[in-house]
């Protein structure tokens, strides 16, 4: 009797604090939105000791690493921080258990403009409660000295406090653009804890559901939706350190209403928003999931798309790879650093091509018609390009590169890469790609041709978009039915002497065969290799060199206040890739379509 009486105590003081429940139990069956870490704490522990984890921790990424963190702390809570005088770094310490962010649909309607869907983050504080609930008292203190307008309110009997944001304009700026818009909407951020949880959001329904799951109530739940479920199954969420989830098909409804009004130059080509959608087969998109895996061997990272296969249309039924050999071939050198290969019907893939495009404008559809029937007549008057060329196209689509050659930018940003298109007849493929070279602003007459190995090569001059850069020159030859594209001349030869035998075959790599394994092989239509120690050098250099500091083209939006790559980071700030190149190896991927949807797996074992 005394060993109960002396356990009861601390297990009644234990059962004070509730497990906050794992999110797909927590949110409300009407959320849209969701990302979730189940454990941060253990999430954090397993990132650190990954590859990844120790490159961003690496001394050389110092430099970089501090910018990135400033300018994100900036552009995302600085502005928060300032209107509520609260920092995010003296609450990171407290976040021990889940951190999950949902966007819950509500009352939300576009054809509203009042309403909104409501975000809501909960943070899992676990055995730090008591530290949490003293720093929560402190924020309204400080909020209220500073004489902010703050509500104290009750959730299901829980204390809440509601802070009004104001964001109104700096003095002197130009009050052009508020006049045009009208006053920007104030913002209601209401917090507070239950247990273990801080629970914040903008909208008061949406943490009304929250807050009664987390003390016991009785509501509808997203573990309870079929859609939900599914996807939870196929992409194991349960086993990944974060995860995201996408409910598209309510959305697609909401902004279904909406798509009537938009007009503009997409009219004048005769394009009608629905109708676009339909033929799209956007409607038939459930939902998108991503899932994040790390352990002792290695990172996977999952992408899924849930189209169930009778309502697969459009888009999804074009990109639609057959379940076939997707292995390197032979001819693929042991030493490419990046190989794909896709296994895409093209004739039947052109004709759902033209079928989506006359769906979504008989104008164009039509447009295109009366430009393929003319390509090549111009030489040949009885010159057919459809059925010289889409009707040659075979199943195979393989891309690969070698390193790059050395390590100037160029260099660096071109390495020696070979296209293939399967082909019925190689030889009348290759007839109707130069018939497409009349599209070209160089022109046909820029053709030339030699011979080698005695297959016939032709060279094509490709006008490049950058005045500041040379034009590419482009070899094509026709070779055991493949039509081979290359800007290498010596990478092309040696597909034309492929033939001949010798040399050792990207196919022969064992760590790559083995690893192929963890994303459902090689046999599903869709597979693709990197070597990322050697491969990602020359987008790394690039990036050191500036060149996405300041984008050729406009990133911004149309308003003009769009981010821009630098607002995020400096990249000139990373080290040389040599400095960091032990923490990339090789990744492999495979696309998977079955009769539920697409699922692109990608795996990494960690680098040795």
């Amino acid at each position: 009797m005394k060993l109960r009486t002396l356990l009861a105590a601390p297990i009644a003081a234990f059962s004070l604090t509730a497990a906050v429940p794992p999110a797909p139990q927590l949110f409300p069956n009407d959320t849209v939105l969701l990302l979730s870490v189940a454990d941060w704490a253990g999430a954090k522990s397993t990132m650190s000791a990954a590859p990844l984890g120790q490159l961003w921790a690496d001394p050389a990424m110092r430099p970089f690493r501090e910018d990135v963190e400033k300018k994100v702390i900036a552009k995302f809570i600085g502005d928060l921080e300032k209107d509520l005088g609260i920092k995010a770094d003296e609450y990171l310490p407290l976040l021990q258990g889940q951190l999950s962010f949902a966007v819950v649909r509500g009352d939300w309607n576009p054809a509203n403009p009042d309403s909104s869907a409501g975000n809501v983050l909960v943070l899992d504080a676990k055995d730090k409660a008591a530290e949490l609930k003293a720093k929560l008292e402190e924020a309204r203190k400080k909020l209220t000295d500073a004489k902010k307008p703050l509500k104290l309110i009750k959730i299901r009997d829980q204390d809440f406090a509601t802070v009004i944001i104001d964001p109104k304009a700096p003095e002197g700026a130009d009050k052009e653009d508020e006049d045009e818009k009208g006053p920007a909407k104030k913002i209601e951020i209401t917090f507070g804890q239950v247990d273990s949880a801080l629970v914040l959001g903008d909208s008061q329904p949406a943490l009304e559901k929250v807050v009664a799951r987390l003390t016991g109530g009785s509501v509808p739940t997203l573990s309870e939706v079929g859609a939900f479920q599914s996807s939870e199954a196929g992409m194991n969420f349960r086993q990944s350190l974060v995860y995201g989830w996408v409910h598209v098909a309510p959305i697609f409804s909401l902004l279904e209403g909406e798509l009537s009004k938009a007009g503009g130059g997409i009219a004048a080509l005769g394009i009608e928003p629905r109708r676009a959608v339909q033929a799209l087969g956007l409607k038939g998109l459930k939902s998108l999931s991503v899932a994040a895996q790390q352990s002792a061997e290695g990172a996977r990272f999952d992408f899924g798309l849930a189209i169930p296969e009778a309502e697969r249309a459009g888009l999804f039924k074009l990109l639609a790879v057959e379940a076939k050999e997707c292995a390197p071939p032979a001819f693929v050198p042991a030493d490419a650093v990046d190989f794909r290969r896709m296994r895409l019907n093209g004739p039947k893939t052109w004709a759902n091509l033209e079928t989506l495009l006359q769906q979504v404008s008989p104008q164009l559809g039509g447009m295109l018609q009366m430009s393929l029937g003319a390509m090549g007549k111009d030489k040949d008057p009885n010159f057919d390009f459809k059925k010289a060329f889409i009707g040659n196209l075979g199943d195979d689509f393989i891309s690969y590169a070698k390193a790059p050659k050395g390590r100037s930018a160029e260099e660096l940003a071109s390495p020696p890469t070979l296209t293939l298109l399967g082909a019925v007849n190689a030889e009348e493929l290759a007839s109707g790609l130069k018939a497409l070279s009349s599209l070209l602003p160089t022109g046909p007459d820029e053709l030339k041709e030699r011979e080698f190995n005695g297959k016939k090569i032709t060279s094509l001059t490709m006008p490049s978009t950058d005045p500041k850069k040379k034009p590419t020159q482009l070899e094509i030859a026709a070779n055991g039915g493949y039509l081979a594209i290359s800007d290498d001349p010596g990478l092309l030869e040696q597909f034309l002497r492929s033939a001949d035998g010798g040399g050792k075959s990207l196919r022969e790599n064992s760590v790559m065969v083995e690893t192929a394994q963890k994303v459902g092989g090689m046999g599903t239509g869709l597979f693709g290799f990197q070597d990322q120690r050697e491969s990602l050098r020359g987008t790394w250099e690039s990036m050191r060199a500036g060149s996405l500091n300041k984008p050729a083209g406009p990133v911004r939006g149309p308003a003009g206040n769009g981010p821009s790559a630098d607002e995020f980071a400096d990249f000139k700030l990373l080290p040389s890739f040599d400095q960091v190149s032990k923490y990339f190896g090789i990744e492999v991927y495979a696309g998977i379509w079955d009769s539920q949807g697409f699922v692109l797996k990608q795996y990494g074992p960690n680098p040795k």
